[in-house]
């Protein structure tokens, strides 16, 4: 989970490389294809400036080990009057999106939108305030419906200009167990495809994958330029997942100017903070978390193995290498981003700020590969997770010396304390250095 200081507290942004998870066996001859690097819009409202840094937390509140080989920050600069997201979706097989800035102006709703059981939803998608169009029947396994579509009348449209969508919403996640226990009932996932309404009522399905929110509520953007026969007006998007909708706007016009900035990592710190108090909203899946109010132990287990030691990791988390800071549950790196060097922002310009991780997770589920240990190390050049004979982690000497010098914090994955939360107010702020005592880790 993704936290940015907006002046007051932290708050969370939503969650991150969703998609990276390794080992999700769907079926007992297929894993899924982890897509390790994700970007994020973190709004400029979001996030405010202290000392001249910029500062993010980024927390593991759940029961999975992280491998982050690399986090960013980027400043986006664009007109007040355009919209700017990164391309962005869950998708289940590469090419995997290209995470480029999308400007856009002049977006707008469709005409009108349906949802799977006919219902008038376009008041619904008219704005972001986490009331979903679903429209589905959730099935007896995590994160699968009966197969439903949201249908959109795009009103008229340029099929020979750009046109993209701009969709809001979050899914509420499969689990490996899920997935497995699915398939044996012989339901496999339908990720969302679009179809086109051809003049006699019939539907053409459009090549390729629209995608899906991967995690909590935010926007992706579904390229459909080049792709829609001329004159269509009604699309629909078809799956069997519980994707919810807050808001679809319609872009059918070229892109428009933006500057982009790199704002250099000043410091990444791994340490234990806890877990912060979860908020169920009223929607499945739809999820906030406080992260002032802090327990320090939970129901949660660490997967058994070496971590990177606690302290100071920028030198891990600045380049992609497969030297990862590895942090397990109730843990977090905080980061600092110095922003003393940004150009000013132009008149009646706007400043938003896109975040990028890259790594991997891996959950604690009786149905993913490896699930209760930290070995086996994921790696970028891999082919699969867990990699065949004749693949390994790299053991060149500057690999060994980063896992000699770095994982040397043992965990025996015992319980520790607690299987209880028990929540304090505890505020933290980017000047207070001071934290959670951290999780006892067990001698080997």
């Amino acid at each position: 989970m993704l936290f940015a200081w907006d002046g007051h507290k932290y708050k969370l942004v939503t969650d991150v490389i969703g998609a990276a998870v390794v080992g999700h066996w769907f079926t007992p001859t297929r894993r899924n294809i982890p897509n390790p690097g994700e970007w994020i819009k973190v709004d400029g409202d979001q996030l405010a400036s202290v000392d001249g840094k910029l500062s993010l937390r980024f927390i593991e509140p759940m029961e999975e080990v992280n491998y982050i080989d690399q986090l960013r920050l980027m400043a986006v600069d664009h007109p007040a009057d355009v919209e700017v997201n990164p391309d962005e979706r869950f998708l289940d097989d590469p090419p995997f999106a290209s995470g480029r800035v999308v400007a856009s102006k002049g977006a707008r709703l469709p005409v009108g939108a349906w949802d799977g059981e006919g219902r008038d939803v376009l008041d619904v998608l008219s704005r972001r305030d986490h009331k979903f169009a679903s429209g589905f029947t959730a099935t007896p396994y995590d994160g699968f419906a009966n197969v439903h579509s949201l249908m959109l009348d795009l009103g008229e449209v340029n099929t020979e200009a750009p046109m993209r969508l701009l969709m809001t919403g979050y899914v509420n996640y499969f689990s490996a167990t899920s997935l497995y226990a699915a398939w044996q009932a012989g339901i496999k996932p339908i990720s969302p495809y679009v179809e086109a309404e051809r003049p006699d009522g019939t539907w053409l399905k459009i090549p390729g994958e629209a995608g899906f929110p991967a995690g909590l509520e935010r926007t992706i953007v579904v390229d459909l330029t080049g792709k829609l026969p001329a004159g269509t007006r009604r699309i629909r998007l078809v799956s069997n997942l519980e994707i919810y909708w807050d808001q679809v706007l319609i872009d059918n016009n070229a892109e428009a100017e933006t500057r982009t900035t790199e704002v250099p990592l000043a410091l990444a710190t791994e340490r234990f903070r806890g877990y912060p108090t979860q908020i169920d909203g009223k929607s499945p899946g739809d999820l906030d978390y406080d992260y002032d109010r802090v327990s320090l132990t939970g129901p949660f287990q660490h997967q058994r193995g070496n971590y990177t030691h606690l302290g100071d990791v920028t030198a891990l988390v600045k380049g992609v290498d497969d030297r990862y800071a590895i942090f397990g549950s109730g843990e977090e790196i905080a980061t600092e981003f110095d922003a003393t060097k940004l150009p000013a922002l132009p008149p009646h310009w706007k400043r938003d700020y896109f975040f990028y991780a890259n790594g991997y997770v891996k959950d604690m589920d009786w149905w993913d590969a490896m699930p209760f240990t930290v070995a086996q190390l994921p790696f970028h050049k891999m082919s699969a997770y867990p990699y065949p004979v004749g693949e390994k982690f790299p053991d060149d000497p500057d690999a060994i010396d980063y896992q000699l010098k770095w994982n040397d914090r043992f965990d025996s994955g015992e319980p520790v304390r607690s299987y209880r939360f028990d929540y304090k107010l505890m505020p933290s702020t980017p000047a207070d250095d001071t934290v959670a005592l951290p999780r006892q880790a067990a001698t080997p």
